[in-house]
């Protein structure tokens, strides 16, 4: 057995000393989860319990997150007016993402030298995007029956 600190080795001597030998053996078919330290002490307990060491698992699969080819449609030094264009985009229907906000929101005076906070879309979107972007806002409305 490797060379641990005493308080390491009998913290998982005891851990596992606790435990059901179900639970010891679905412990060690995840090997690849425990420390040299915790293994070594899962052995000792499984072999005083009489027990074999089952098969070891298969070190589970990571998962990569698609990679979307997005492109800039603007910058906005401020976060209101970034959050308030990225509202725009979502009730439309266009899928579009903020850039750099949470930096901007941990400190403010970053902004410029970060380049702002960029709002991104997909390539197919952009035209749709940028013409809602550049529709002007509507500054007054008349409705009928309501006096001035």
């Amino acid at each position: 057995m490797a060379e641990y600190s005493k308080s390491e080795n009998d913290r998982f001597a005891a851990r596992y000393s606790a435990m059901a030998d179900g639970e010891l053996l679905k412990l060690a078919t995840q090997a690849w989860a425990l420390s040299d330290a915790a293994w070594d002490a899962l052995e000792d307990e499984l072999d005083d319990r009489g027990l074999e060491v089952p098969e070891a698992e298969a070190l589970p699969a990571m998962e990569v997150a698609e990679r979307r080819n997005l492109v800039l449609l603007r910058r906005f030094r401020d976060i209101p007016e970034a959050l308030l264009a990225k509202g725009k985009l979502d009730a439309s229907g266009i899928d579009c993402f903020l850039a750099d906000d949470n930096m901007v929101r941990m400190d403010w005076f970053i902004s410029n030298l970060l380049g702002g906070v960029k709002l991104l879309v997909d390539p197919e979107q952009f035209t749709d995007a940028s013409r809602l972007l550049n529709e002007p806002a509507l500054i007054e409305m008349d409705e009928e029956g309501i006096d001035d």
